[in-house]
C-alpha cells in the first residue's frame, strides 16, 4: 500500500506527458502542422508554387539600390575570396576575384562603369 501511495501524485504528471504525446501539432495560429507522406494527402500544388528562393527574385528586388548590393558583395564574398566589386574611381568599378582570379581576355582586371553594373544587375536608378 505505501509503494501505491508513492506513485499517486506522480500520475498527473504521465497523464500530461501521454496526453502531450498525443497532440496534434498546430503552429501559432493554430493551424494544423505537419509532413506530407504517402499516408496523408499530397500537398496542393500551390502550396509548392508559392515557394520562393533568393536565386528566383531579382537582384534588384532583394536590395534597394546599386550601393547596397555592392556593400553585401564586398562584406559576404570579400572575407572568402569571392567576387566584389571595388570602387577605384568616382563611378568606376574594379571586380576583384581574390584568389578566383577571372580576368578580361587580356589579362587584365575587368573595370565596368557604374551605369553598367545598374544595367547588369537590373537597377534603374
Amino acid at each position: 500500500m505505501y509503494q501505491w501511495l508513492s506513485i499517486v501524485p506522480l500520475a498527473p504528471l504521465l497523464l500530461l506527458s501521454v496526453g502531450a504525446c498525443e497532440a496534434s501539432q498546430t503552429d501559432s495560429v493554430g493551424a494544423k502542422v505537419g509532413r506530407h507522406t504517402a499516408a496523408n494527402e499530397p500537398a496542393a500544388a500551390s502550396d509548392w508554387e508559392k515557394t520562393v528562393t533568393n536565386e528566383q527574385v531579382p537582384i534588384s528586388r532583394q536590395f534597394r539600390n546599386l550601393d547596397e548590393y555592392l556593400a553585401h558583395l564586398e562584406r559576404m564574398e570579400g572575407p572568402v575570396d569571392g567576387p566584389w566589386y571595388k570602387e577605384i574611381r568616382p563611378g568606376v568599378y574594379e571586380l576583384q576575384t581574390g584568389n578566383l582570379r577571372v580576368l578580361g581576355d587580356d589579362g587584365q582586371k575587368q573595370t565596368f562603369t557604374r551605369e553598367e553594373l545598374e544595367r547588369k544587375f537590373g537597377f534603374s536608378e
